[in-house]
């Protein structure tokens, strides 16, 4: 299940698709031909008990978690049910950032400014999922918030000196 948090920004909206469909073409691009259900979370769309779902994505967002929106509370107890009952969970950009907010850590906007462009990350942690045969990985990115103190029960995953908690590896083993 994907949980749409956002829309493409307005000036990119007319060459790229959805975030959904962004992430339905990297999956496919890398042999992995599934079925999804889409949830327009802003939108007001019920948000289905996790215990129902096999696993779920939480896409980017031009929102920010600490922001005032009426959609962000349903969100955080879904994360915080989805995580007790261990459904396997990840978070992209805002959907990282949602994840740790409301698993009990800090998120705001960077006083280092803006993150753009390619960014290179140090592995940290290596989980049994995350057996890259390298010291970093390089993502695009286009952000400023950041999580700022990780929750108690994650690990570092892939960190820089400008995202320190770029990726975040969960106690519960599926987050």
């Amino acid at each position: 299940t994907i949980l749409k948090t956002g829309e493409v920004p307005a000036p990119l909206a007319g060459r790229f698709p959805s975030y959904p469909e962004m992430f339905r073409t990297m999956f496919e691009r890398d042999g992995a031909h599934f079925d999804f259900d889409v949830i327009d979370v802003p939108s007001g769309a019920p948000i289905p008990d996790p215990e129902t779902l096999q696993a779920v994505l939480i896409t980017g967002s031009p929102a920010g978690v600490y922001e005032d929106h009426p959609w962000l509370d349903p969100l955080r107890e879904f994360i915080r049910k989805a995580y007790a009952r261990r459904t396997p969970m990840v978070g992209i950009c805002f959907g990282h950032q949602i994840i740790a907010d409301a698993l009990g850590g800090e998120v705001r906007k960077s006083e280092k400014g803006w993150g753009m462009g390619r960014h290179t990350y140090r592995i940290v942690s290596r989980p049994g999922y995350f057996d890259l045969p390298r010291a970093s990985v390089s993502i695009a990115c286009s952000h400023q918030d950041q999580v700022i103190t990780a929750p108690a029960e994650a690990q570092v995953l892939l960190a820089s000196d400008f995202t320190p908690n770029a990726g975040l590896h969960y106690a519960n083993g599926r987050t």
